[in-house]
């Protein structure tokens, strides 16, 4: 392979390479000029400093978003096909989290049962709104178990404790809900 050929197979990525190059230095350049031009405005404006932190932020960021786009568009990169992935990824993330949302926050609720006790194993517990009432037989990290005066099993998210208004009333024989927890088998 002689000169030249080694010169065509390369010389479509050496262009890009050097105006990419090109680009960077001009934002470090934009960059160090916005930051003087602010430290020197800064003093000078009648805003809150805190304001104006967040105007610089808003601005480096920016410079940011604008060098990247244009280093995509320089190596043939489709902007929109970026924005679309970019779209696609971030609906997906929202998705799982509100899916584990739920889950996350009846292990929380039932951590914060534990140690705050608002009701033990074996105390008769009435969501008021929903009309659902019971003797608490189980706690689990999801859901807390409710036995009615006809035998009917309620498993009630943990999270609902906190979300509506309930009613207590102390049993005869009670127990921790964290000794609940230690148990291998759930009180009967």
């Amino acid at each position: 392979m002689d000169m030249s050929q080694l010169q065509d197979q390369y010389s479509w990525m050496v262009t890009p390479l050097v105006q990419s190059g090109v680009i960077i230095v001009l934002a470090f350049g934009v960059l160090l000029l916005l930051k003087r031009i602010f430290d020197a405005v800064q003093p000078r404006v009648p805003v809150p400093k805190m304001i104006f932190q967040l105007f610089r932020r808003v601005v480096r960021v920016f410079v940011y978003l604008l060098t990247l786009s244009v280093i995509l568009s320089i190596w043939g990169v489709n902007l929109n096909t970026v924005l679309t992935m970019i779209g696609g990824v971030l609906a997906m993330v929202a998705i799982g989290f509100v899916a584990v949302w739920s889950l996350l926050s009846n292990l929380l609720c039932a951590f914060v049962l534990i140690t705050f006790r608002p009701f033990r194993i074996g105390d008769e517990v009435e969501i008021i709104p929903e009309n659902v009432k019971g003797q608490v037989v189980d706690l689990t990290l999801l859901y807390t178990s409710l036995k009615t005066e006809a035998g009917d099993h309620f498993r009630v998210p943990n999270n609902l404790f906190f979300q509506k208004i309930f009613r207590c009333r102390e049993g005869s024989k009670t127990s921790d809900l964290g000794d609940q927890l230690m148990q291998d088998k759930p009180a009967a």
